[in-house]
């Protein structure tokens, strides 16, 4: 299926000049748009999107420049109140509208027919102002007694497509397990139909939870803390094994005071049906897993699985490091809702042609015998799909661009790396220096 992501990154294009757009960009009771001005609607969404982590004048100046309109002049006055206009979904519907042609084909790679979804939570830095401390609340530690302005962010990523589905930005203090059921409501807009299992690291593991979630009919894979479920853990006679987590009276108090309108079905229930297999780590410690798959998939089959979900900790340090995610535009609230999507939007275009770079730079290392499997330098691809995003989306040839994306994947696949499966070890956390000799910006 070579050269897929073309006509998606076409469709988007022309997406950007639909103006029926307008309508998804406003926000609620407002005409916003709808005048021909200076730098209209395409030129916002765009210029947000190609955004990297400059001072605006400048955002501003290489837009023009990427545009091959040099002389155009924009204030940063008036560029700012333009984008205070606009809805931050719209970067969500875009997402969505590009990832459709992609999940309503044959395309997506799935594990045993399922689509295979890591969902986790995240810090994330965003402006030091009032209104961001209000929105978003703040993060204290030992060093500062005001504490530093942080958001939740919780994604849903798709570990074997390597896509963002979903991101949901919210207060500091919001339940993790409340922002991953908007991810997974997500999957109906999307229009999802692929079965899905979704994996969860450490503390999601909840009753209710686990309700929600058979529910939707979506299957779970939990990592339980040493706390969860400790008495049913105990009387386990084996080490994988269908446990009843009962209905328990201080079980049902959590409900009522968290999820009252669960309540009196829980207590119809009465207990629920899980699965649970517990082994030692290399380490001394145990690691329990949760599942409600059945026991055709054995123990060491979702063990493997399970660390499959570090990949979304490795794309949550690809947007935050490589990709300037934290880098907002301004001080206001709208601006980190509006940066944040539109940076999954690009990093899921990017990956899009990354993706077909691995497949090629994999055939290729195979045929010359190399010792380990070859994939593409991830910080570099990020720095040539930022320096050519512009080009490729504005061109107006279809041929043209098809010949742009392809140059584009061929100078990708100039930059390789051996791929290595390393030994497993404790997670350390190490003071180091801001500016990093291995790991330099790529734009």
């Amino acid at each position: 299926m070579r050269g897929t992501y073309i006509e998606r990154i076409q469709k988007l294009s022309e997406k950007l000049s639909d103006p029926a757009l307008a309508e998804r960009a406003r926000k609620i009771n407002s005409n916003t748009f709808s005048r021909n001005r200076k730098m209209p609607l395409k030129d916002i969404l765009l210029c947000c999107l190609s955004k990297k982590g400059l001072t605006t004048a400048l955002e501003l100046r290489n837009y023009f420049i990427q545009k091959d309109i040099p002389s155009m002049k924009m204030s940063k006055q008036g560029y700012l109140q333009q984008r205070k206009r606009l809805n931050p979904e719209v970067f969500s519907y875009l997402n969505d509208e590009y990832m459709a042609d992609f999940y309503h084909s044959s395309e997506p790679r799935l594990w045993n027919g399922f689509l295979l979804l890591a969902i986790d939570g995240s810090k994330a830095e965003v402006p030091n102002s009032t209104e961001n401390r209000e929105r978003f609340g703040k993060s204290n530690n030992q060093h500062s007694e005001l504490g530093q302005v942080r958001a939740l962010v919780s994604g849903m990523y798709d570990i074997l497509n390597q896509f963002y589905l979903d991101i949901e930005i919210s207060h500091i203090s919001t339940s993790e397990t409340e922002l991953a059921k908007k991810n997974l409501h997500h999957l109906t807009h999307m229009d999802i139909k692929q079965p899905v299992l979704a994996i969860f690291d450490r503390g999601y593991p909840s009753i209710e939870f686990i309700d929600f979630l058979e529910t939707e009919k979506i299957s779970y894979l939990f990592r339980l803390s040493s706390n969860d479920y400790k008495f049913e853990r105990r009387n386990m006679k084996s080490t994988d094994e269908t446990v009843i987590l009962r209905h328990t009276c201080q079980r049902l108090e959590k409900i009522r005071k968290k999820h009252p309108e669960r309540l009196e079905r829980m207590k119809e229930k009465g207990n629920t049906n899980t699965r649970i297999m517990t082994s030692m780590l290399p380490s001394g410690n145990e690691l329990a897993l949760m599942t409600n798959l059945p026991f055709e998939f054995s123990q060491k089959q979702l063990e493997d699985l399970y660390y499959q979900r570090w990949e979304i900790e490795k794309k949550y340090h690809t947007l935050k490091n490589k990709m300037k995610f934290e880098s907002v535009t301004g001080k206001s609230t709208i601006y980190v809702d509006q940066d944040f999507r539109a940076q999954v939007l690009v990093y899921n275009m990017l990956q899009d042609i990354r993706k077909e770079a691995d497949e090629e730079v994999f055939v290729k290392g195979r045929e010359k015998g190399s010792k380990y499997p070859m994939h593409t330098n991830e910080n570099i691809s990020i720095g040539l799909f930022k320096e050519q995003m512009i080009k490729l989306i504005l061109e107006k040839n279809a041929v043209r661009r098809e010949q742009l994306l392809f140059k584009l994947q061929a100078e990708m696949e100039e930059y390789i790396l051996p791929q290595r499966n390393l030994p497993g070890r404790e997670r350390k956390k190490n003071i180091s220096n801001k500016y990093k000799n291995n790991q330099k910006n790529s734009f």
